[in-house]
């Protein structure tokens, strides 16, 4: 007797060691997960997923069933998974601004985000992760306090820094805090990477002290790291994005202006000037409806892709493809990886490609806003020529619809279902091109 209740106690041990082994997981709807933590007064420790992500299956098998992982997280948090795709992970995703899987999510008691962190990482990387979220849980202090704070007055460098990296882990930027802490700092410090950072992570305006340092910062481009360029021009970018917005959403042709001026101020080149300009007006023009602007730029601009050669677009790929070898190899980068390889054979037939995109955004355009029958009859040979350098669902769907705006409603029928067709084959939703082909058969 004695002998089987020896057997039966090292078969219930070894069953528990088993089931304990990496991260225990507790189940439960979230207002039960708060309120054990709570109990336990604990952060919880959130694993954000989706079924169809690789890297959080690797997280699944490969780091959250470490021993030294499971012995960190179950005694420091409350545990939970939760498919953003599903039930309450739907508002999970919402509320916590998650943009890619896995996100781990390190919450406090009363729902408040304390830390984030995200993608695949070893168990070594994670734990340290875990240590930084409990360092933060420790400091933490709510942004109900912070937003108070910032109300009464409140202006000092550290506490503007901190107010603006709460933000950004709430998923919110802020270019009038942005536009305070830059005051508050000496001019020196604003040619640092942690300033240049938090600029690129809050600006939203052209119009801004923010925006003066990014674009003053061209003159000593070459001189910066890399990590300081990459912030440059990253927030360049956002504030001219941020400001095509505005200028969208007020129908302020002023401000879009504006815009254009700041563009040429930040332009590398002057052919890079005229590309992005040109791309600013076509959609300021397409999203406003301004049908006579975009008919200026565009029947200019289609025309001249249209004189363009099979050989001279061969000539355009083939001269990128040189120079991106060159690139590579004064880079060090091995020629034989599958991201070589893969890029190499996109710019191969870059020129191509792009000339396609372009003729079938003005032929698109075309089909949005202009009604003249021997316009639209323009349209269809840009969309032809777009659909002969590189065919996709998306120009075979704006072929399709320009054939069923000219009245020819049999090809336009065999074009969609053509779009429908290639869609399926790159595994492509479908589902606006089967409500598009819908349409043209009750016409």
């Amino acid at each position: 007797m004695k002998r089987i209740f020896y057997f039966l106690f090292l078969f219930t041990t070894a069953v528990h060691a088993k089931e304990t082994k990496g991260i225990r997981f507790t189940e439960g709807t979230w207002a039960q997960i708060l309120t054990e933590a709570r109990t336990q007064n604990k952060l919880i420790f959130v694993d954000i997923y989706t079924t169809w992500c690789g890297p959080c299956k690797v997280m699944d098998k490969n780091v959250f069933t470490n021993t030294e992982v499971g012995e960190k997280f179950n005694t420091s948090f409350i545990n939970y998974k939760i498919d953003a795709e599903q039930g309450e992970g739907i508002d999970l995703k919402k509320k916590y601004a998650i943009t890619g899987f896995p996100t781990y999510l390190f919450v406090n008691q009363e729902g408040e985000l304390v830390y984030k962190s995200i993608g695949s990482m070893p168990a070594k990387k994670f734990l340290s992760e875990a240590d930084k979220a409990l360092q933060a849980g420790n400091h933490y202090k709510s942004t109900a306090a912070l937003e108070e704070d910032f109300k009464s007055g409140r202006r000092d460098a550290k506490f503007l820094y901190e107010f603006l990296e709460r933000k950004k882990l709430n998923g919110e930027q802020n270019d009038g805090i942005l536009e305070e802490y830059l005051k508050a700092i000496p001019e020196s410090a604003q040619k640092t990477e942690k300033v240049l950072m938090i600029i690129s992570e809050n600006i939203g305006s052209i119009d801004s002290k923010a925006f003066d340092i990014l674009r003053n910062s061209l003159d000593r481009f070459m001189n910066m790291t890399p990590e300081q360029q990459k912030f440059v021009l990253e927030g360049i970018s956002k504030a001219k994005r941020g400001t095509f917005k505005k200028a969208i959403e007020t129908k302020d042709n002023v401000l879009f202006e504006r815009l254009i001026s700041a563009v040429r101020q930040t332009a590398y080149s002057e052919a890079g000037f005229e590309a992005e300009e040109r791309q600013f007006r076509l959609d300021f023009a397409k999203i406003t409806r301004d049908a006579n602007n975009f008919r200026m730029i565009a029947s200019k601009e289609g025309a001249k892709l249209l004189e363009k050669t099979n050989e001279q677009l061969a000539a355009e790929s083939q001269l990128k493809t040189e120079r991106f070898i060159q690139a590579a190899k004064a880079k060090g980068i091995k020629e034989n990886t599958m991201e070589y390889l893969s890029a190499l054979e996109d710019i191969k037939t870059s020129a191509q490609k792009l000339t396609s995109f372009h003729l079938n955004e003005y032929a698109w355009g075309y089909f949005q806003l202009i009604e003249s029958k021997d316009e639209l009859e323009t349209a269809l040979k840009w969309s032809e020529r777009s659909i002969e350098l590189f065919k996709s669902p998306v120009n075979l769907d704006t072929y399709a619809n320009l054939l069923s705006k000219l009245g020819r409603r049999k090809e336009a029928i065999k074009a969609e279902k053509g779009a429908i067709k290639l869609a399926k084959k790159q595994g492509i939703e479908t589902k606006e091109l089967k409500l598009a082909l819908k349409e043209m058969k009750k016409r």
